[in-house]
């Protein structure tokens, strides 16, 4: 269980060909959108209210204008109205009356617009993908530096998939459930990140790494049950009753201390009688007991996943690839319809009109306080 120093060489083969490699062996696309549509929630409810604006407006050019209480009569009032300056007020006054009932209409029509409810249908199809992937982590202290160069390329291929469902575990003597399978991609990149820097922290030596594994060890007599893990990663895949591909990324040394549950052997059979295919990591240090090595290789084979020794060249890079030659069927699902509220336009409109209506306010109260300033009626 000594510390083994960590090569890296075969993660570098890691690049843009192998995730294009991937890409390419998943189906699954950004969602199309299948189509969209914009209109009114309540229109009878826009027309209903126009009509009363328009009854309104008509009512009040038809309607008698009412003499003012305070009205005064003047006898030959035709020679004041006949100035040039009451001609200028009148003209100001025309159009004042005329800017200010204009920005009132173009109010209310923002606010018929908002009462009618703009709204956009958007039908997005779908594409989901029955491919369920499992990574499966020894966490014991010999391989808290592999299970970080593990992780960090895992996250890496994560970016690439679509409509897959992905899961953590991590085990030593007893198996964590990190996060189930799901294909909520933004909270897997944060859990797995979470998990590189746990591992990376500095080994079992750091707070990180402890509270991170805690629980994984019960009995410090019984540690690295590659078997116990493996066959506590096959048990977390859920869905049994769907025609699902399904495979397990294991990283391991085995070496084990103890005993465990499951052995190597039988727990591949309970991955090949599951139809979930493993592929295996094996730390540097395992090729110094070749029995260990090939115990792991041979239980992996068995279930036809592949083996790699991290640190030869196309280690990460050959399970990029067999992860993408998983058959994966699309599952046929009704498109997805989202109804947004569009108030843009009603908003807008509704902006101007109050805004053009201060405006006219604010030019009647400049111009009404220049008439007042000695010589100001000039």
């Amino acid at each position: 269980m000594g510390l083994s120093t960590l090569s890296t060489s075969g993660l570098s083969t890691l690049g843009l060909k192998s995730l294009g490699a991937l890409a390419a062996g998943v189906p699954g696309a950004p969602h199309p959108m299948v189509g969209d549509d914009t209109g009114l929630r309540w229109p009878w409810l826009v027309l209903a209210l126009a009509v009363v604006v328009l009854v309104l407006l008509v009512l009040s050019a038809l309607w008698p204008g009412r003499t003012p209480s305070s009205a005064a009569y003047v006898a030959h009032a035709a020679r004041l109205q006949a100035l040039p300056r009451y001609r200028a007020l009148l003209r100001r006054r025309v159009v004042i009356g005329a800017c200010a009932s204009l920005a009132a209409l173009v109010a209310v029509s923002g606010a018929i617009v908002l009462a009618g409810r703009v709204q956009e249908r958007q039908a997005t199809s779908v594409d989901d993908r029955s491919r369920d992937i499992m990574l499966c982590l020894d966490a014991s202290g010999s391989m808290a530096e592999v299970d970080a160069a593990v992780l960090r390329e895992f996250r890496t291929i994560v970016d690439g998939l679509q409509g897959e469902r992905v899961g953590l575990t991590i085990w030593s003597g007893v198996a964590i459930n990190i996060f189930p399978l799901t294909d909520d991609y933004d909270f897997v990149v944060e859990r797995l990140t979470e998990a590189e820097a746990a591992f990376g922290a500095g080994g079992i030596y750091s707070d990180e790494y402890a509270l991170y594994t805690a629980g994984t060890v019960v009995d410090w007599g019984v540690q690295s049950q590659l078997g116990d893990g493996l066959a506590s990663c096959v048990q977390r895949f859920d869905r049994r009753e769907e025609e699902r591909s399904r495979a397990i990324v294991l990283a391991s040394d085995n070496e084990p201390i103890g005993e465990g549950i499951y052995d190597v052997t039988s727990a591949a059979g309970l991955a090949v009688e599951r139809d979930v295919v493993v592929h295996g990591i094996a730390a540097p240090a395992t090729a110094e007991r070749p029995s260990a090595l090939r115990q792991f290789e041979e239980a992996v084979r068995s279930t036809s996943g592949t083996f790699s020794l991290l640190g030869e060249d196309g280690s990460a890079a050959a399970v990029v690839e067999a992860i993408g030659q998983l058959e994966a069927t699309p599952i046929d699902r009704p498109p997805l319809v989202q109804v947004r509220d569009r108030p843009e336009l009603g908003i807008t409109l509704a902006g101007i009109g109050i805004g053009g209506l201060l405006l006219v306010w604010l030019v009647e109260g400049v111009l009404a306080l220049r008439a007042r300033r000695p010589g100001g009626q000039r």
